[in-house]
């Protein structure tokens, strides 16, 4: 025979770990975000498998993409660092076409410093004037106040 755990009654039944009446009780017991729970847990699955900052194993939301980059959640998501620290440094998103390069090709050291900012070329099979108009646009977005 086995003893309740909360009142030290005798138990019948050999797989329960309370009695029948602390059983019932415990029916109704509700974990802290207010969800019914088990009557042996302390809380519901949702909080003790909680993801991210509630998690038992948060590790400050950086993790390492298999290729080597830092990843750094943002909400829900992963963003790469070195794409955050290019887009905190313009004050922008990047637009599409460009990427960040890591001069130094160590790709988890994501200082300024060793970050630049790579653009597609002009694209093929343009026209003279469309080509002109194009470096103008790509002088004004890409003009050396606007990078420092």
């Amino acid at each position: 025979m086995r003893t309740c755990t909360n009142c030290d009654n005798e138990i019948k039944s050999s797989k329960h770990l309370l009695c029948t009446t602390c059983r019932r009780k415990a029916k109704n017991k509700r974990c802290a975000c207010g969800t019914l729970i088990f009557p042996d847990s302390q809380s519901c699955s949702k909080c003790g498998n909680a993801s991210g900052e509630l998690s038992r194993s948060w590790k400050g939301g950086r993790t390492y993409h298999k290729a080597g980059y830092v990843m750094v959640r943002v909400g829900k998501k992963y963003t790469f660092e070195h794409i955050l620290v290019m887009e905190d440094h313009l004050g922008r998103k990047l637009l599409p076409g460009e990427t960040v390069h890591h001069k130094n090709g160590v790709r988890h050291d994501n200082a300024l410093s060793n970050l630049e900012l790579w653009t597609k070329p002009q694209p093929s099979g343009i026209r003279i004037p469309d080509l002109i108009a194009h470096c103008v646009k790509m002088l004004e977005l890409y003009s050396p106040d606007k990078l420092k």
